[in-house]
């Protein structure tokens, strides 16, 4: 993968994880600067920053990054979720996926 296709692909999946480059920044250590330089081609983030970006992106694995598949748009009601969860303090955060991660244990609310 060429470093154009890295930086397009860094970006569609910060745009899809709803968030802007200096808040990914500010969530990694690195200035929004730097952030912005990696989805223009102009740098490339080590390996490292690579897996921390999966884990800010919600990337199952590092291999998902190099895919084919872009990410989907999140529907209405999941960036709310989302929004709603990035609202909240740590506390309510551990809670909100803690009830999440219930209802899904449960089987009752899976799909088929």
């Amino acid at each position: 993968m060429s470093r154009i296709e890295l930086a397009a692909r860094l970006k569609k999946y910060r745009e899809a994880a709803g968030l802007t480059i200096y808040e990914v920044g500010q969530r990694i250590g690195k200035s929004g600067k730097t952030v912005s330089a990696w989805e223009c081609g102009r740098g490339q983030p080590d390996a490292d920053m690579l897996l921390t970006l999966c884990d800010v992106y919600g990337i199952q694995s590092i291999s998902d990054l190099y895919g084919s598949t872009p990410p989907s748009p999140l529907l209405f009601d999941e960036q709310e979720l989302l929004d709603a969860y990035r609202s909240m303090n740590a506390e309510g955060q551990a809670a909100a996926l803690a009830a999440v991660r219930g209802l899904a244990a449960s089987g009752l609310y899976r799909i088929g």
